[in-house]
This record gives structure tokens, C-alpha cells and sequence, in this order.
């Protein structure tokens, strides 16, 4: 009799403790406190789920191999991007020589073909160091060539090796020529200054002033001084779009050019150094 008593009463214990659940989580507070009773519970639950799904990709046939093969296959795909780069950097640099051998003959004398093998980094355009020297038979003062264009002269010579500045340094100044105007005057790099449009380049100094000079104007070398063979295309003058005249005057005495070179300064790898044949017969 107590026993039946007993199990008449478990069900209405039981509706009692869900009417109780119902009205906690009804409340902020009471389902805070839910929460927090069962924390333990459902943080065991997602520790052991966790666990179960590990030892299931360990168990599972080539999971390591799987894991290996993609490392190997990255790999490979970094090796192959390396090469594929190089490939390219030595494809430009084969279409620089044969340039280089393309080179028409200028009478009395020869080109040096020489490797760009050191640049200043913080002079990237301006200065280079080239593999030929006086062996070589590389003077002082000799121009350097890419592509048929005049990109810099020879600074220093030594047995093997030379120092070449560019024609944006301060440090190149030789004798050019207005290829349509015919007047001559003095190249001189600008350095780091920017001139009109905010471009770097190089100026031509200690022209007539009176001369009436349009933007566009071919500059090629004078040939005066025999440092260099004559009508080497430098560059090309430029000015303010408003002006018809490129020409600016300095202090009422002289006039004076803002230009740009034929070609950018900072790509490529190989040059020509125009040397007088005579030096061979010297040696």
C-alpha cells in the first residue's frame, strides 16, 4: 500500500518540476541560472564530441598521406613559380643581347658589350657598377649605350670592372647637339630634382638665348671632344604645355633646356661602352 502510494505521486512530482523549468526560463534570471547548471554538462558534451570526430580522421585510411601529398604538391607549385620567373628575367636578358649585337658599326670605333653587375640602392638610376674595365680596353669618359641610346658614361675604369653614371646624375656632363636646331650646349643630370611635370631627367645648359627651341626637340651627342661618336640619340626636350618655346633663360646670359631620356634607366642588364678603335692598336 505505501509502495502504490508512492508511484501515484511520481507523476505529479513530475509535472511539478516542469511547471518549475517552464517559469525559470520564462525569466532573465532564471535562465541564467539554467545556464549555469548546465554549463558543465554541455561543455563535457562538446569535449567528448570533439574528441569522438579526432578519432575518427586518425582512424581514417591515408589521412597522413592525404596531408603529405598536398605539403609536396605546394611545394612543387613554389619551386615551379621560381623557375618560371627566372626563365623570364633570362628571356629579357637574351633579348638585351641580341639588341646588343644588332648594334650598327660607327667608324672608328667599337662596342663593349658588359653585364650591369651592381647598381647604388639608393642611386638606382643614377649609378652602376659594369663587368669590363681597362682590360677590356674601357677609357674614362666613354659612353654607354642601351639599345643604340646614350644612357651614361664611364666615371672610373678599373682592370675588370668600371663605375658608370647615368644621365640623370649630377656627375654626367658631356657636349650634345639639337638634332633639327643645330646648336650644341652641355648635358648635366639633375639628380633627385624633379623638373617640369614632375619628371626626372637631365638639362642642357649654355645654349644660344635667342633660340626658339619646340617641346619634343630630339637631343643626340656632339661628338666635340672625340670622347664619343656624334649623333647618339640622348633624349628629348620638354616644357610647360602653355609654351611653344622650351628654351628658358638663365640669369639674361644663356639658355637652357629641361629634358627627359630616351628610355627608362632602372630595367635593364647589359650595355654597349663605345671605345676608339685606336686603343686596340695601342695594345
Amino acid at each position: 500500500m505505501p509502495l502504490r502510494r508512492k508511484n501515484q505521486f511520481k507523476p505529479l512530482v513530475l509535472a511539478v518540476l516542469v511547471i518549475i523549468v517552464a517559469a525559470l526560463a520564462l525569466t532573465m534570471s532564471g535562465r541564467r541560472f539554467s545556464s549555469a547548471m548546465l554549463a558543465p554538462f554541455v561543455g563535457v558534451a562538446d569535449w567528448a564530441a570533439e574528441g569522438l570526430v579526432q578519432s575518427v580522421r586518425l582512424l581514417q585510411p591515408g589521412h597522413h598521406a592525404r596531408k603529405d601529398q598536398l605539403h609536396s604538391l605546394e611545394t612543387r607549385i613554389a619551386e615551379l613559380e621560381t623557375t618560371l620567373a627566372m626563365t623570364e628575367d633570362l628571356r629579357r636578358q637574351n633579348a638585351e643581347l641580341r639588341q646588343a649585337a644588332d648594334l650598327p658599326p660607327v667608324p672608328d670605333w667599337r662596342g663593349v658589350l658588359a653585364e650591369v653587375i651592381s647598381r647604388d640602392p639608393e642611386r638606382w638610376n643614377e649609378r652602376m657598377m659594369i663587368g669590363a674595365g681597362t682590360e677590356e680596353g674601357l677609357v674614362t669618359g666613354a659612353v654607354v649605350l642601351v639599345d643604340g641610346q646614350v644612357v651614361g658614361r664611364v666615371l672610373y675604369t678599373y682592370r675588370h670592372t668600371a663605375e658608370v653614371v647615368t644621365i640623370l646624375s649630377e656627375e654626367c656632363r658631356f657636349g650634345v647637339r639639337l638634332e633639327k636646331v643645330g646648336a650644341t650646349g652641355i648635358l648635366r643630370g639633375t639628380g633627385a630634382r624633379r623638373g617640369v611635370d614632375g619628371q626626372t631627367g637631365f638639362r642642357v645648359d649654355f645654349l644660344p638665348k635667342e633660340l626658339v627651341v619646340p617641346p619634343g626637340e630630339d637631343i643626340v651627342t656632339s661628338g666635340l671632344g672625340g670622347w664619343m661618336p656624334d649623333g647618339l640619340p640622348v633624349g628629348r626636350a620638354i616644357a610647360d604645355q602653355t609654351s611653344e618655346n622650351a628654351l628658358k633663360i638663365i640669369d639674361a646670359a644663356y639658355g637652357q633646356l629641361q629634358c627627359v631620356p630616351c628610355k627608362p634607366l632602372g630595367g635593364f642588364h647589359f650595355v654597349i661602352v663605345m671605345v676608339p678603335r685606336y686603343s686596340i692598336m695601342d695594345e
